[in-house]
């Protein structure tokens, strides 16, 4: 009965971060709904562990590198959103609270059931090896967002093969950061810093005035060659960072004992 329980309240769950984590029916308020109710259920699965499994569970210390790095990742993101665009003859504009406070929370509900969630489940729960998990889950975060913008989103469109191959190394950078810290904190701040310039503001075709759509967002910027670079170097640096962490905290393990 109490398994039948969880798995009514893990459905809900899904449920949630699917309804209310994206611009379906253009309210911009609707992100924060999902992220109460995604930390409802999430609360009413695993109860007093529950902020760990979610990735909330921060230090002080924590929660202020975590501020820090959302500050130089969204400068950081400005200038270089701003330099490719500018090869394209696009210009970008500022908006209003209202995208920005969207962003907060669906990179948050993002962060926390296509990353935390699993990362605690497949590596504490079912025992698989982190690198395993970590490029597994990027090729499925990869996926979602091709077939969310192929068939879900109200803005369609393909995304191209190299932004897709951008995507996951991304995606890999996103789960190494969970698996070695075993919180959310710096995943977020650079997943909100990069979507906060991108999707927050509106990039505009200069000679049309016309906004860019999301796909063609994705597949100009995400896809750029300057993002290609950073994101195999970051991915590099991650999977060598996480490697050693993980031997480290072996290595302390078996001294302990």
């Amino acid at each position: 009965m109490k398994n039948a329980t969880k798995i009514i309240w893990a459905n809900l769950l899904l449920c949630s971060y699917l309804a209310f984590s994206y611009y379906y029916f253009n309210g911009w308020w609707y992100s924060s709904i999902g992220t109460i109710l995604i930390l409802l259920f999430s609360f009413l699965i695993w109860r007093k562990d529950f902020l760990k499994v979610v990735g909330l569970k921060l230090s002080l210390k924590e929660f202020f590198i975590t501020v820090s790095l959302t500050i130089v990742s969204i400068l950081g993101s400005l200038f270089l959103i701003i330099h490719i665009g500018s090869k394209h003859n696009i210009i970008i504009q500022f908006t209003s609270f209202r995208s920005y406070y969207h962003d907060i929370f669906y990179i948050l509900n993002e962060e926390i059931v296509l990353g935390s969630i699993p990362i605690y489940l497949l590596i504490s729960r079912l025992k698989i090896r982190s690198l395993y998990v970590s490029i597994g889950l990027a090729l499925i975060f990869t996926m979602v967002h091709f077939v969310f913008y192929k068939w879900i989103f109200l803005e369609r469109g393909i995304i191209e093969v190299q932004t897709l191959f951008t995507l996951f190394l991304v995606g890999i950078v996103r789960n190494n950061l969970i698996i070695v810290y075993k919180n959310i904190g710096y995943s977020w701040a650079l997943h909100f810093g990069w979507m906060v310039i991108l999707f927050g503001c509106l990039p505009e075709w200069v000679e049309s005035g016309k906004v860019v759509t999301e796909p063609d967002r994705f597949n100009l910027f995400l896809g750029s060659y300057e993002m290609l670079i950073i994101s195999i170097f970051l991915a590099g640096i991650s999977i060598f960072h996480m490697i050693n962490k993980l031997d480290s905290n072996r290595l302390k393990a078996n001294h302990g004992s």
